[in-house]
């Protein structure tokens, strides 16, 4: 990688402006996103503890997480809540940039390695063409793909504009370490470049990849002891056998059609350069082994499938780019024209996709309770947000209420919810529709049971469980009153988020109108 033993400078600010230019050409069509899935609770666990407490404190990072150690994001969302408030938008803005950052950076990567401007803006594209691009960028709680793809790459940067011979190690490893404890996807990567600083006989690059790697799997034991619980499977590739042949076809046909463009490149590689693009494509597929990990990323793959295989299409782009630009006939064609209609192209379907996606969301009970929330904050003070079972951002509240914020209650408790005054009180039905008072009291009618409690919930060596067992016809669960997250389960026992200290719960129960919730009481949080 060098040429008269100076180091070869790709363009990065140039590869990094028109990223830029690229990503903001999807803000106004992303805009309209609020808060989902995990979000709230990271910025509440965010929000309570000072900003390193996250890294090194096990029972406190264990609030967020009892199976991964991920604490960089909690960095950003304590700074972005921080600084802006409960914006949308500001986060919104950060994925853009985190995104626009890996754009550049693998693009620099694809120059230095193919020495080729050309397949460095082919690179730059094709990742750019991923139909998973706007959940990707609109699921916040992922961001830590994006920041650890940051690292990864950068490290790789470090690694190739200079000799592999002599290349520093600490920087490197530095990068490495920081990918690692950003998402432990790119758990492949320090391997990989320890087998190739090895290969030139940079021993020092080679210790600092180890070490890295080494200092990762201390502090994740550290922090979450010997935990390999990842999405409710007791290892990794627990569930991997067990997936179903119309789950991997269903899979194929959505990564083939989320990323055709991703892997019509690859094909046209194979023709053009079918060695070198094989021998790539190899190191390329080692990225997909940790989606493998996990079943829920093929299982249900268009809620985590968008993140999971992040690195992989990451790699299969700058590997496309890479063999095609080496091939004899890529000088040929490779233009600045083909380019821009490729741009303008995928452009166009990102339009179409996030037209159809944002159909779909803004259907949903969450989106539309959590809209209503957002948009109402400042006149919200000492109401009363009535909510079904489904909604999951209640966090939002003890975030409000961390920011010093006027306070307000979210509660899925009818009974509580009708105690509230005339004009404090907003329902919402189970699909998020307004309802009205009279409504809410026809549904909700006090009933009187006797349950069998087995366990109270309780938080025991790491496992969040209960046993109850409620009369013939009633169904229920229990209820985190200061999060309002109902888990409508009476048997539950599993690898868990710790709850946050003086944490409540209270029991209910219901057989279609009839109501029951128990008085509130403390959860139990025993000494592991």
């Amino acid at each position: 990688m060098t040429q008269n033993n100076k180091p070869v400078l790709a363009p990065f600010p140039l590869f990094l402006l028109a990223s830029l230019l690229l990503y903001a050409t999807l803000f106004p069509l992303l805009s309209w996103t609020v808060f989902s899935e995990d979000d709230s609770h990271l910025m509440r666990v965010a929000i309570d503890y000072a900003w390193w407490q996250h890294f090194f404190v096990p029972e406190i990072y264990r609030e967020l997480s009892a199976a991964n150690y991920t604490p960089i994001p909690l960095v950003v969302y304590k700074t972005l809540v921080t600084w802006f408030g409960m914006s949308t938008n500001a986060f919104l803005v950060f994925m853009i940039l985190a995104m626009s950052l890996v754009s550049a950076l693998a693009a620099t990567l694809t120059d230095q390695i193919s020495r080729n401007r050309m397949a460095a803006w082919t690179a730059m594209l094709l990742i750019f063409s991923s139909m998973s691009m706007h959940t990707l960028i609109t699921r916040f709680y992922t961001m830590h793909y994006l920041i650890g793809g940051i690292f990864a790459l950068a490290a790789l940067v470090v690694i190739f504009r200079r000799d592999p011979k002599t290349c520093s190690a600490w920087l490197p490893a530095l990068l490495l370490l920081l990918a690692l404890i950003s998402k432990e996807v790119y758990l492949v990567l320090p391997p990989l470049v320890g087998l190739y600083a090895l290969y030139h006989r940079n021993i020092r690059l080679a210790i600092g990849a180890g070490v890295a790697l080494l200092l990762y799997l201390v502090l994740r034991t550290w922090m979450l002891g010997m935990s390999v619980d990842i999405g409710g499977e007791s290892s990794y590739f627990a569930g991997f056998w067990g997936i179903s042949g119309a789950a991997w076809l269903s899979f194929i046909g959505w990564y083939v059609k989320t990323r055709i463009f991703i892997l019509a490149a690859v094909v046209l590689a194979l023709f053009m350069n079918f060695r070198r693009t094989v021998m790539l494509l190899l190191l390329a597929l080692v990225f997909a082994a940790p989606g493998l990990a996990v079943s829920h990323g093929i299982v249900e793959h268009t809620l985590h499938g968008d993140r999971i295989f992040f690195a992989f299409d990451c790699a299969l782009a700058i590997v496309a780019a890479i063999a095609i630009a080496q091939s004899a006939w890529f000088g040929r064609f490779a233009k600045p024209l083909p380019l821009l209609g490729l741009a303008a192209l995928v452009l166009m379907v990102h339009v179409f996709n996030n037209a159809s996606y944002r159909a779909q969301t803004e259907q949903m009970a969450d989106f539309r309770i959590t809209r209503f929330l957002l948009d109402n904050l400042a006149e919200l003070e000492g109401a009363t947000l009535f909510v079904p079972m489904n909604f999951i951002q209640g966090d939002l509240m003890r975030v409000n209420d961390a920011l010093g914020q006027p306070r307000f209650l979210i509660t899925q408790n009818c009974i509580v919810a009708l105690g509230a005054a005339e004009g404090e009180l907003t329902m919402f039905n189970g699909n998020g529709e307004f309802i009205t008072r009279e409504d809410l009291t026809a549904n909700c009618v006090p009933a009187s049971i006797d349950p069998v409690v087995d366990i109270a919930p309780r938080y025991n060596n790491g496992l969040l469980q209960w046993q109850l067992q409620f009369p013939e016809g009633f169904n229920g669960g229990v209820l985190f009153v200061d999060r309002a997250f109902a888990v409508p389960i009476p048997a539950f026992s599993q690898q868990l988020v710790k709850p946050a200290p003086g944490e409540r719960y209270q029991l209910f129960a219901n057989n279609g109108v009839n109501w029951w919730f128990s008085e509130i009481e403390p959860m139990a949080i025993l000494i592991e």
